[in-house]
């Protein structure tokens, strides 16, 4: 996704930074670092401390892949924006046989992850693992404020999802450069725990390059996509 969009998005958003930028900065008090360490008390959503406040987009990360870990679908949305947009990767897309759409929203995302982690699902276990890549900074348009800018993270995802077989046991694989671009959350009743502004993801973009719907690896394992692997639970 380009720079150019990005920046669009930032433009639309304008008018409610506006709006809540009092808000926050009645609780803020001060200069505050958006990559300084969590000083609260570990809580994402409130429900145990295996979860941070995302009081920087590498909390927001953490939030994402325990998520993902623990198969909670609440707690992974809590790390979207209302407005979050997955991009499928563009072999996804031209894949003449069975072609993803280019992009879903968040309520696609809360119907995939409640089909994926739930108590129906065939999913016995997920892992997901992310490795930096390069960080790109987009300002937005008030120079002296933090609030209107977009942090955008390049990680290579390694996401396994294990499926039970009556003598075995399959395992979905993507691995590929998958880039999240991340903004602050505007919502007044999503803070830290002195007031601090929190992050989000507003786009997640998946960078996977091979063509085609799945390559077959070993025999117990595909070798797909994050977009393909989210698809197959979507009803």
């Amino acid at each position: 996704m380009g720079v150019d969009f990005i920046m669009a998005r930032i433009q639309k958003r304008s008018l409610a930074l506006l709006t809540v930028l009092a808000v926050l900065l009645v609780g803020l008090g001060g200069c505050w670092n958006p990559f300084a360490p969590d000083e609260g008390d570990g809580n994402g959503g409130g429900e145990s401390e295996t979860y941070r406040y995302r009081l920087t987009p590498e909390d927001v990360l953490h939030n994402l892949t325990t998520a993902y870990e623990y198969m909670n679908a609440e707690e992974y949305l809590l790390c979207l924006a209302e407005e979050f947009m997955f991009l499928t990767a563009e072999a996804d897309q031209n894949d003449p046989n069975e072609p993803l759409p280019p992009d879903w929203g968040k309520q696609v995302e809360r119907e995939i992850h409640e089909n994926m982690f739930g108590d129906e699902s065939d999913v016995d276990r997920i892992t997901l693992d992310l490795t930096d890549g390069p960080i790109e900074f987009v300002p937005g348009p008030f120079p002296d404020e933090t609030y209107d800018d977009v942090w955008m993270y390049t990680e290579e995802v390694d996401l396994r999802v294990f499926i039970p077989l009556p003598d075995d046991e399959l395992m979905y694989l993507a691995t590929a450069d998958n880039m999240f671009t991340f903004q602050i959350d505007l919502d007044p009743g999503q803070v830290g725990p002195n007031g601090e502004p929190l992050w989000e993801i507003i786009e997640w973009e998946d960078l996977e390059e091979r063509a085609g719907a799945v390559h077959r690896g070993d025999p117990d394992t595909e070798i797909t996509s994050v977009g393909r692997i989210k698809s197959r639970y979507l009803e």
